[in-house]
């Protein structure tokens, strides 16, 4: 007679068998993972360092441009600062100039509405106006 074992036992090594492969394809599968999360580690790193390298060099223009706006504030000659300050000047007078014209189309609209009020009323009372 030729033993076999029970099928108990059987069962049991079967079981064993199918936990076993079971945890070695976990494994497989959390190994595929782990290379994978590593691969999107290294395209993230690389990104990384791209945008790092970018932001340098436009850093580095906002510097340039920076510099060459101060030399060129450096460069204003002073004779431009002059012909500002006269066209500041020439403004603020001609500000004035606008002003006191306003006045007097102003004070002429009055006396000329006043005027035309008194015709009226000597055309009304038959009186001249004088």
């Amino acid at each position: 007679m030729s033993h076999r074992g029970s099928p108990s036992l059987l069962e049991a090594q079967l079981a064993g068998a199918v936990l076993t492969a079971e945890e070695a394809q976990r494994h497989l599968e959390e190994r595929g993972q782990r290379d994978e999360l590593q691969r999107e580690i290294q395209t993230t790193r690389g990104e990384r360092d791209q945008l790092r390298i970018r932001a340098e060099e436009v850093e580095a223009r906002v510097a340039e441009a920076t510099k060459e706006l101060v030399a060129l504030r450096v460069q204003r000659s002073p004779g431009d600062q002059e012909e500002v300050t006269r066209l500041h000047a020439e403004l603020l007078a001609q500000q004035v100039v606008a002003r006191s014209l306003q006045e007097i189309v102003t004070v002429i609209g009055r006396s000329h509405s006043r005027s035309r009020s008194g015709v009226s009323a000597s055309r009304a009372t038959g009186a001249s106006v004088g």
